[in-house]
């Protein structure tokens, strides 16, 4: 449910923070993220896991003193790697910004986000102790913080240097000092200063965050004594030595990532640029962006679109994290079928939520992009409507490959990924040369590359998960059924949507569609038993 909360606030960040800095800002302001993004992966994505594991296999043994000798040595570790993370990152920005992302002025909004990740990790520490006992409070809450600061301070931050900056141009005629001949100029140096603005939002929530878990964790679990006289060099190591696998594997995953986002923005370049200006001559015009920033201006485009598309697996991505101590529990107890009917219903939610969203966007997709931006940034829903559509039939995709391959790292499989992840980044990478170089793909060659990849880390994933778990997976049930339920409740709803309600009349529309589909969607997987109160009973049993 935070996730939900959480997605749904950075959606309704997004569209006023676009408007102020517009597809270049957006531009910068995701590839400072594509340069943080690998980083925080591998802190706050491998050295989790391995401590949320650790402590639900020692809480199932009520070896409460081992647990709070990794709580104490996951303070120290988490430390050391958000440090060494800041340092890479403040290290190899300005490298990142000129020559693989050839957008220099990203390197104010790198800079500006780089703290964030000490925060982030300390965060995470706090958080995966607590999910060890399956407790997801404060991740939730934390989640929402991060976001509404992010929200709120971002969007004040942004607005506050926009006026700043643009009302000194009105005055002199120049940008901190530079003089600017036109308004395209100035903005074209506005634009990415306020993208590290808004991105101070988010470092201002990591830091609120990790107050609020400092304070619940040692409250709720406790301190003092419990951990004054506790020596800990054991358990670092412990909690390092068995994220190694988990690490090699979200170090090959993030890295891959990185040069797959990397390799978008670079082969825009390699594209014949008369042909692209020619492919977002309108939005350029509409918005207008200067040429020396067409590259950061369409993979701005690509970032506003993502978020739609992103909105779906942040979801299901929860029920990924969640599913690690539950996982585990289940596997040391060494039922297997606990673990088969446990691991089905988790991928089928996932794959319930997965198709739902990739209906529900293929058919709400442009009216959804002219009731975000058809008012401040008419550009985006101009050249976009047609690729989002194309990028919402691979939701599904990313939804699954993301919990399944949680599901491997929690029986201890992390190992496994490795090859997995190298062969789809590679994949990925190869097919962004072969397409996103070309003027006539451009974008359509990420969606593309983007959707082979990681359907092969789905299906390679659940091969792993079924040798190693010795599972059995009820295919009906996790793909078949909710894969017709949507795709039938996609096309009643538009049905019903089309007969009634005017077409240009988008936001009624968005609503009237989104509740018909919602449901006519959940009828559907009731009538199917996709749905069933036995199964949600079964999964508190195991949560307890």
């Amino acid at each position: 449910m935070s996730s939900v909360v959480v997605k749904a606030a950075s959606a309704l960040y997004k569209i006023p923070l676009t408007a102020l800095i517009g597809g270049v800002g957006r531009g910068c302001f995701n590839i400072a993220y594509n340069y943080y993004m690998p980083l925080h992966a591998v802190i706050m994505g491998a050295l989790p896991v391995a401590l949320s594991h650790l402590i639900s296999k020692y809480n199932q043994k009520r070896n409460f003193e081992k647990i709070f000798a990794l709580k104490k040595a996951a303070n120290r570790l988490f430390l050391i790697a958000g440090l060494l993370g800041l340092v890479i990152m403040l290290l190899f920005a300005r490298p990142y910004a000129v020559y693989i992302s050839s957008s220099p002025k990203s390197l104010y909004a790198v800079y500006m986000l780089a703290p964030t990740i000490v925060f982030s990790a300390l965060s995470s520490a706090h958080r995966a102790f607590a999910e060890g006992f399956m407790n997801m409070t404060p991740t939730a809450v934390s989640q929402i913080i991060e976001a509404a600061f992010k929200m709120l301070f971002g969007l004040l931050f942004a607005k506050l240097a926009l006026s700043g900056l643009y009302g000194a141009y009105l005055e002199s005629g120049a940008v901190l000092g530079v003089s600017c001949a036109s308004d395209e100029e100035a903005l074209s140096m506005i634009y990415p200063i306020t993208s590290a603005a808004a991105i101070g939002g988010a470092t201002a929530g990591a830091v609120v965050s990790w107050c609020y878990l400092s304070l619940y964790v040692n409250i709720k679990y406790g301190k003092g004594k419990k951990l004054a006289g506790i020596k800990c060099k054991n358990e670092m190591g412990e909690i390092f030595y068995f994220s190694l696998p988990i690490i090699a594997s979200t170090v090959i995953q993030s890295v891959f990532t990185f040069l797959d986002n990397s390799s978008v923005q670079y082969c825009l370049s390699l594209c014949e640029q008369g042909q692209l200006y020619a492919a977002y001559e309108n939005a350029l015009v509409i918005s207008g962006t200067a040429q020396e920033d067409l590259i950061t201006y369409v993979y701005g485009l690509f970032s506003a679109v993502s978020d739609i598309k992103n909105l779906v697996p942040g979801i299901t991505m929860a029920i990924g994290v969640a599913a690690v101590p539950a996982v585990t529990g289940a596997y040391e107890s060494k039922n297997s079928g606990a673990l088969s009917l446990l691991s089905n219903s988790i991928f089928k939610y996932c794959a319930i939520i997965g198709f739902g969203g990739s209906a529900y966007l293929f058919i709400i997709s442009p009216c959804l992009l002219n009731v975000l931006y058809g008012s401040s940034n008419y550009d985006i829903v101009l050249s976009c409507a047609t690729l989002a559509r194309a990028m919402s039939l691979s939701v599904f995709i990313y939804c699954l490959a993301g919990t399944v391959v949680f599901a491997v790292q929690a029986i201890n499989r992390a190992k496994s990924t490795i090859f997995i992840f190298t062969f789809s980044g590679i994949i990925r990478i190869l097919l962004n040369f072969l397409l996103v170089s070309q003027a006539r793909f451009n974008l359509y060659g990420a969606v593309i590359s983007g959707a082979a990849g990681y359907a092969f880390i789905l299906a390679a994933g659940l091969y792993v998960y079924k040798k190693y778990a010795n599972v059995k997976y009820n295919t009906a049930q996790i793909f078949i059924k909710p894969a017709i339920c949507a795709a039938v409740a996609g096309a009643a709803g538009k049905f019903a949507s089309d007969g009634i309600l005017p077409a240009e009349n988008n936001l009624l529309y968005f609503m009237f569609f989104s509740a018909v589909f919602a449901i006519i969607f959940v009828v559907l997987l009731i009538l199917s038993k996709s749905l069933e109160i036995n199964e949600l009973k079964f999964l508190q049993y195991c949560k307890k």
